[in-house]
């Protein structure tokens, strides 16, 4: 098996981004949220902002720089927002929501680019817009929606409790 082709900067977008993936999932599991303050909450933000600040310099695509301007904003919006004290009525709205839409951004063109560049040799899907990438795609934007309906209603009292201010 041969490796997908990547450049230097493309390698350490990948593999210091990697780490968030399972973190995402370990955290929305536990938590409910991305929980910024906690120590694997800072950890994520560290993996984050690493694969979005790479992501800007590596995508070559228009997508692909939206995602990757998204991702740097929605960060920058959910880890800055408990900082700015008149909005502390509103930080487990923005906070929640804003690290939600992060994750969205790592998982769209993480699954995306598994499906197009593995296996090396035959690739799943042929490009991004092939049935199979769009499904996937289509099938992570249905998560985000769901997901964020779900955190800002069901679980609305307990995130509220849980973020200070």
């Amino acid at each position: 098996m041969t490796l997908p082709e990547l450049s230097a900067l493309g390698w350490f977008h990948t593999l210091g981004s990697l780490p968030a993936v399972p973190l995402s999932l370990w955290l929305l599991a536990t938590h409910g949220r991305i929980p910024p303050g906690t120590r694997l909450g800072k950890l994520w933000l560290l993996f984050m902002f690493t694969g979005a600040l790479t992501g800007v310099l590596v995508v070559k695509t228009p997508p692909g720089a939206a995602i990757a301007g998204l991702s740097v904003l929605s960060l920058l919006v959910g880890s800055l927002v408990g900082k700015i004290g008149f909005l502390s009525k509103q930080r487990w709205w923005i906070e929640t929501s804003a690290l939600s839409v992060a994750t969205f951004t790592l998982f769209l063109p993480s699954v995306t680019e598994t499906l197009t560049r593995l296996p090396a040799e035959k690739p799943f899907a042929p490009s991004p817009e092939a049935p199979l990438a769009m499904a996937f795609q289509l099938a992570i934007l249905l998560l985000l929606i769901a997901g964020l309906t779900y955190q800002l209603t069901v679980m609305r009292p307990r995130l509220k409790a849980a973020i200070p201010g």
